[in-house]
């Protein structure tokens, strides 16, 4: 019996997770149904004509996606609290903010700059080249989804609901598969092939995990993936507007 309720107890959780990850995208859904519409309804067609055609519904599309993102991450924060007050072996929650942890954070940040370092004489890893180009076309809509919106979400669900459902033990062997297996998913929902640009990405996800994993509290970790992507999105903004 004991074994048939953990095997019940694993599988749903598998399947809770499966469906937090396949609505990762939900506050996307602006920029994926948005060409469609161009062409079905307006009946524009070829690319120079369709990228100039979304551009003008560029501020409206941004504050779509300010509002699903909004929704998708209450639901998901919600889903989080609810894990935590269920169950809570980690002790997580909030933490006084000192000094030592605004260090701790900035050698974080360097370990991220030190991988983007290295992995760039190999070139730019696609996800970074599709972000650069849309945001030559919808600037402020990405600006919002890469520096502002996606850290939350990320965070929410493969640091925080990620680490509720699994890896609840307080041990070494835990905290390091935690890390491990969180950055590996992070890495494969960025770079779904083997290269090098996996590698790079993998490694930034199991630097934010263990930024949660260490601080048992999921604001530092948003805080470092928010500062990880905000300055690039600020770059690139600036190149659309001015480049």
């Amino acid at each position: 019996m004991h074994k048939f309720r953990y095997f019940w107890n694993r599988t749903g959780a598998i399947l809770l997770f499966g469906v937090c990850v396949a609505t990762l995208y939900f506050y996307q859904l602006g920029i994926l149904l948005l060409p469609l519409y161009l062409k079905h309804h307006d009946g524009i067609h070829g690319k120079a004509a369709l990228h100039a055609a979304m551009h003008a519904y560029d501020p409206l599309l941004a504050g779509i996606t300010i509002i699903l993102a909004v929704v998708q991450i209450t639901l998901l924060y919600s889903l989080y609290r609810h894990q935590l007050r269920k169950r809570n072996p980690l002790r997580i929650g909030r933490k006084p903010f000192h000094l030592e942890e605004l260090f701790f954070l900035v050698a974080m940040y360097g370990l991220v700059l030190l991988a983007n370092y290295a992995v760039a004489r190999f070139g730019t890893p696609q996800n970074q080249s599709d972000v650069l180009a849309e945001m030559k076309i919808l600037p402020w809509t990405l600006f919002f989804m890469a520096g502002v919106l996606a850290p939350f979400i990320e965070e929410l669900i493969f640091r925080g609901v990620f680490m509720n459902l699994f890896w609840q033990k307080d041990n070494r062997l835990n905290n390091v598969a935690a890390v491990v297996c969180s950055g590996l998913l992070f890495g494969a929902m960025h770079e779904p092939h083997l290269s090098v640009f996996l590698l790079l990405y993998s490694s930034l996800g199991m630097v934010l995990a263990y930024t949660y994993r260490r601080q048992r509290d999921l604001r530092y970790n948003i805080g470092l993936h928010m500062f990880i992507n905000f300055l690039p999105a600020v770059a690139g903004l600036l190149r659309a507007f001015l480049g």
